[in-house]
């Protein structure tokens, strides 16, 4: 995301590799944004990092999946695919006919390719599903899948960012996100907390996740109409997280998060990143104001 390389060197990400198998050879290594399908060499990435003992995770709509799902099978230990509802509901906002059947014909073949890999499903809330949610969860029920997360639109207001920049502006500048073509705060809260209700109270083949635990009407007034309200505690992803993007520059957290320079993996170790003094200061801040700042409140990181 906004890096000047659309597509990163193999041997770059050799290189990310074999700092992490180095540094922290425990972490999960993951391949998101926008879309690691679309990286001709994810799977010779994928064995590489499984020589190093790296586990991997990729994140993916699901498009290309049925092509590339033998490139994953047994080395990729877990998968996630973003599905937006329902074959009709997602095929109209991802303005692609099929783009539904494509990722779960592919989540099959993965399965059946390799049993052991772990899949989950995420679905973001928006205006145009809900409704359709307990819909969904029975279509997702007779995939071969262990989760289904439905997910809480992540968003800040333009009123929520002016206020954020009045004390944090500079390094930790903040903009509105996801309430341009999507809004949030038209969506209809007593049919979601109704569905919401439903959905807690049926029992599925796999672990369902709703992030954050908001299903009552109340707590869902709370989290669409009044983003000045803290949910959650604090941040984590700061602490556990780092993106490195396709052209080697660190990120920090991940593409939601602020960003700003910190260092290119190229010239700079994982470790001294890691430990740099810009992430630092992200994280010095997150505490002195009490583990989210403004922006921060309706983001997946803060939820806990």
């Amino acid at each position: 995301m906004g890096s000047k390389s659309r597509s990163m060197p193999i041997d770059l990400f050799r290189h990310i590799a074999d700092e992490v198998a180095e540094f922290c050879p425990t972490a999960q290594l993951a391949f998101v944004f926008t879309e690691p399908l679309a990286w001709m060499p994810l799977g010779s990435a994928l064995q590489y990092a499984q020589k190093k003992g790296i586990q991997t995770a990729v994140m993916t709509n699901g498009l290309l999946l049925p092509r590339r799902a033998p490139e994953l099978a047994g080395f990729c230990a877990s998968l996630g695919v973003s599905l937006d509802g329902t074959e009709r509901i997602h095929d109209h906002i991802r303005r692609r006919q099929g783009s539904y059947l494509k990722a779960v014909e592919g989540i099959r073949n993965l399965s059946a390719l390799d049993p052991r890999v772990q899949i989950g499903v995420f679905c973001t809330i928006t205006e145009w599903n809900v409704g359709h949610l307990k819909e969904f969860m029975s279509a997702m029920a007779v995939l071969p899948i262990q989760s289904v997360g439905l997910i809480h639109n992540n968003f800040v207001t333009h009123a929520q960012a002016d206020e954020h920049n009045l004390v944090f502006d500079g390094l930790f500048h903040a903009t509105p996100s996801s309430v341009f073509e999507a809004n949030p705060q038209s969506i209809d809260l007593e049919l979601l907390a109704k569905e919401l209700g439903e959905i807690s109270r049926t029992s599925y083949p796999f672990r369902v996740i709703i992030q954050p635990r908001c299903t009552e009407l109340n707590d869902l007034q709370t989290y669409y109409h009044r983003p000045e309200v803290r949910i959650g505690k604090r941040c984590r992803d700061a602490f556990s997280i780092l993106m490195i993007d396709s052209d080697g520059e660190a990120i920090p957290a991940h593409g939601r998060c602020f960003r700003f320079p910190i260092a290119n993996i190229r010239d700079t170790s994982l470790g001294k990143i890691w430990n740099h003094r810009a992430l630092s200061s992200l994280r010095k801040t997150l505490c002195g104001a009490g583990g989210l700042m403004p922006a921060c409140t309706r983001c997946c990181g803060g939820f806990g």
